[in-house]
């Protein structure tokens, strides 16, 4: 990744901080909630079948117009985001655009109801959130995110059988294919992606939340 990427230039502002535990002190991934409503999901695939903008690579997007997508995120041009929250209009300097917590405002021009009741009622402020669309046969490049005691990371998964969340960790590999109807922590701290090797179109919700605010600690803390 580029030294003038704001992704490699705000790296020290992700890898530590006092909103949770470390990364090593949580489990790399767990469920913490099982009661994701139907109308949830079908939701979340309706959007994802019917909005044809890729935001990943759009103006919706701010981090997409400062770094390199091929180089921070994967070189597939049929991998595609849809953006649900978009930065907050308050939002001017350009460091804080690549910021998750600013990623507040719902979008009036995509209906989102019951996400956005959902996100709120169980998780009281998640950020950033967004769909994530990828094709049979794609893959995510290994990369860190956030560290948990910065903001950790959830996803509601919609259709992933057959693909894999993986993680490197100093313990070695491991991996979970997501079942739908639950929510899951990813531990975005380590070097971590995404594999859909299968002939299915992988969709999933993925948004910021605090740590505070995760529902069921006890299943990801160690």
């Amino acid at each position: 990744m580029a030294d003038n990427c704001l992704i490699a230039k705000t790296k020290k502002r992700r890898v530590a901080g006092n909103n949770g535990p470390r990364r090593n002190q949580l489990t790399e991934y767990g469920i913490i909630a099982t009661d994701v409503p139907q109308e949830v999901i079908d939701e979340i695939m309706s959007i994802a079948t019917t909005y044809e903008t890729n935001d990943l690579r759009g103006d919706n997007y701010q981090i997409s117009q400062h770094c390199n997508v091929d180089d921070a995120f994967t070189s597939s041009l049929s991998y595609k985001q849809i953006l649900l929250q978009q930065l907050a209009d308050n939002t001017n300097d350009e460091i804080d655009e690549v910021d998750e917590t600013n990623y507040t405002k719902w979008r009036d021009d995509l209906h989102c109801p019951n996400v956005q009741k959902y996100l709120e009622t169980k998780f009281i402020k998640p950020y950033r959130t967004r769909i994530s669309v990828m094709p049979p046969g794609n893959d995510l490049n290994w990369h860190i995110d956030t560290d948990t005691s910065v903001l950790c990371r959830a996803q509601i998964p919609v259709v992933t059988q057959g693909s894999k969340f993986q993680w490197k960790t100093k313990q070695g590999q491991s991996e979970v294919e997501m079942i739908t109807g639950n929510v899951y922590f990813v531990n975005t701290g380590w070097l971590h992606r995404v594999v859909n090797e299968s002939e299915n179109v992988r969709i999933v919700l993925i948004f910021g939340v605090d740590y505070d605010n995760i529902p069921d600690k006890q299943a990801i803390t160690l």
